[in-house]
């Protein structure tokens, strides 16, 4: 998925066989374009949805998923929101504000609900199949499927295995900051050809902290060169 800003909203394009993309603009208002029909137009009811991490589609092209942190319009509530985009009706909803990652998978969501917990939700029915509860996950990553890379649980930089819901991976922060920096910032974690890499920025080494005007140093460093190795 490519995303890009627009004057007030947000652009996504899919690599879908029915959706091209979404539009989804600050007047609660999300517009479906599709590769072979007329565009849609989706009442998502708020204008403060999570834009920054994405509304994404289901593989089959035909649900558009919601994450809100905020109260919306009307009987709209906070939390993630899953509609038919035919018909623009509402399918099914999962009251837990603060969501912050939604990965689609065939059968199955993988939602973050910052500081609290990871789901599992049946695409279909929004039922919640499994969590895991962590007070510390700030972000989690897709990787190749079925695999996530999760910052952090229990203080650890961990991989989970989202059809299992296991953790099959932990990294300790020496690993993934061994300069001891005072601020790291991973931006992406992937996994490719067997070796799990992240990249960000980071700051201050050695855990010195001399104040300037920087953001950090780009870094990019592979924490695992062996990644089939459970």
């Amino acid at each position: 998925m490519r995303r890009e800003s627009i004057k007030g909203g947000i652009v996504e394009y899919y690599d879908n066989e029915l959706v091209e993309k979404v539009v989804c603009k600050n007047d609660g208002i999300c517009k479906v374009y599709y590769h072979d029909k007329p565009p849609r137009e989706l009442n998502v009811g708020s204008s403060v949805y999570n834009s920054q991490y994405g509304t994404p589609v289901s593989n089959d092209g035909t649900k558009l998923f919601i994450g809100d942190w905020e109260k919306g319009r009307g009987s709209f509530k906070k939390g993630l929101r899953a509609y038919d985009i035919e018909s623009g009706s509402l399918l099914w909803r999962l009251n837990e504000g603060k969501i912050r990652h939604i990965f689609v998978y065939q059968n199955y969501l993988i939602v973050l609900k910052a500081y609290e917990a990871i789901f599992k939700l049946d695409v279909e029915t929004g039922e919640v199949l499994e969590k895991i509860k962590s007070g510390t996950i700030s972000f989690i990553y897709n990787l190749e499927y079925p695999y996530i890379f999760v910052e952090t649980l229990s203080g650890k930089y961990v991989v989970i295995d989202t059809e299992k819901m296991l953790v099959v991976k932990k990294y300790s922060n020496k690993v993934v900051n061994p300069s001891d920096c005072v601020s790291l910032i991973i931006l992406d974690a992937v996994l490719a050809d067997n070796k799990l890499t992240i990249s960000g920025f980071e700051e201050y080494p050695n855990n010195i902290y001399i104040p300037s005007n920087s953001v950090g140093e780009k870094f990019k460093r592979v924490i695992d060169s062996d990644f089939s190795t459970f």
